[in-house]
């Protein structure tokens, strides 16, 4: 008993260190990449399969902790995971800086001179959304055959800032919409304004608020502005401002 007790204290604490981690703007490279290389997976081969053990081993994170970052194993099952999905979902999903991500992406997705390698890429995108897809935004952002070429329809050849250009352009390709908006999501949660909602008149907010362009003082939280909410003279037609910070 004494045993078990302190094999879930153990547990408990690598879950709030795995979220701390992942949370702190350079998880980057603190959490997972270092991971790898102490687990010996730092080859960037998108066809070498990872034993879902070694992985959360070199993760430094619970079996559980790991396994919610991922909506599936890879199609041949039997615990494994790719390392290049590992890696993938670890370089969306953790705490940074947005360009560091992507760079730190294209490392992975690029051959020695520097050129994107349109396979790998797709690979990428495959792995990727299945995030969407998860949260059953499959049929508006999951994977088609048609999501790599509209990322990059004319270019043959795509280089660092051709791709960073690409992916943080504003829109984005309309398959990857949905991934500065979680950036931005993660960025805010803890942002607090203490200011009422106009329209469930909670006396401050956290996250996103929404000020009104046309009617005086008039502001949402980002749960009412969500939900197409309004009241008194405002209207949903109105433009809106977003605020991340007060």
């Amino acid at each position: 008993m004494i045993e078990e007790s302190g094999k879930r204290r153990r547990t408990m604490a690598e879950k709030r260190q795995l979220f701390m981690e992942m949370s702190n703007p350079n998880s980057l490279c603190s959490t997972f990449c270092s991971g790898y290389r102490n687990a010996g997976n730092y080859c960037c081969c998108y066809c070498l399969f990872s034993c879902f053990p070694l992985v959360t081993g070199g993760c430094a994170c619970s079996p559980w902790a790991c396994s919610g970052c991922f909506p599936s194993p890879c199609s041949e099952g039997r615990g494994k995971l790719t390392v290049f999905s590992v890696k993938a979902m670890l370089a969306t999903m953790c705490g940074g800086k947005i360009l560091d991500k992507l760079r730190y992406i294209f490392s992975q997705i690029s051959d020695s001179s520097g050129l994107l390698v349109f396979p790998k890429f797709d690979q990428f995108l495959r792995e990727v959304l299945k995030l969407p897809t998860a949260v059953f935004e499959g049929p508006s952002f999951g994977y088609t055959e048609h999501s790599l070429r509209a990322c990059f329809p004319q270019q043959k050849k795509v280089m660092l800032n051709m791709f960073l250009d690409t992916l943080m352009a504003d829109p984005p390709p309309q398959c990857l919409v949905w991934l500065p908006l979680m950036h931005r999501l993660a960025h805010v949660e803890n942002v607090f304004h203490p200011v009422e909602c106009s329209y469930c008149h909670c006396e401050s907010m956290m996250g996103f608020r929404y000020r009104c362009q046309q009617c005086h003082n008039y502001q949402l939280c980002q749960s009412c502005f969500w939900r197409g909410h309004a009241s008194g003279p405002h209207s949903n037609q109105h433009q809106m401002k977003e605020h991340s910070s007060w």
